[in-house]
């Protein structure tokens, strides 16, 4: 499958393999279609955020479609909320600042 997917260059190799996975595979269908109903999730500490983008930078969803996703723009999509988000939280450990994290809500969130 990886000669199949693989063709063109890196970025296009791995943009492939991807939907590969999210289409093919079972748990990906069962944690994707969780993303939404997750107590764990993608957290934005507002305060602490530079709106630098770097994290949209890093992750996988706002890279492919940036009209679309943002973990710190107002008006877009949250991407670890959407179906095709593999919480490989990318964008948590890109954060300069540490304003994104991975985790369940508190009573302060």
């Amino acid at each position: 499958m990886e000669t199949i997917t693989g063709m063109g260059d890196k970025n296009a190799k791995f943009q492939q393999l991807y939907q590969y996975h999210k289409l093919g595979c079972p748990i990906a269908w069962a944690s994707g279609f969780l993303n939404k109903y997750s107590l764990f999730k993608i957290r934005l500490n507002k305060t602490e955020c530079k709106d630098c983008g770097v994290c949209d930078s890093a992750c996988y969803l706002s890279t492919l479609e940036p009209a679309r996703y943002s973990l710190f723009q107002a008006d877009k999509e949250r991407p670890g909320e959407a179906f095709a988000c593999s919480k490989c939280l990318a964008c948590v450990s890109a954060c300069p600042s540490a304003s994104l994290s991975y985790k369940a809500p508190t009573r302060r969130n």
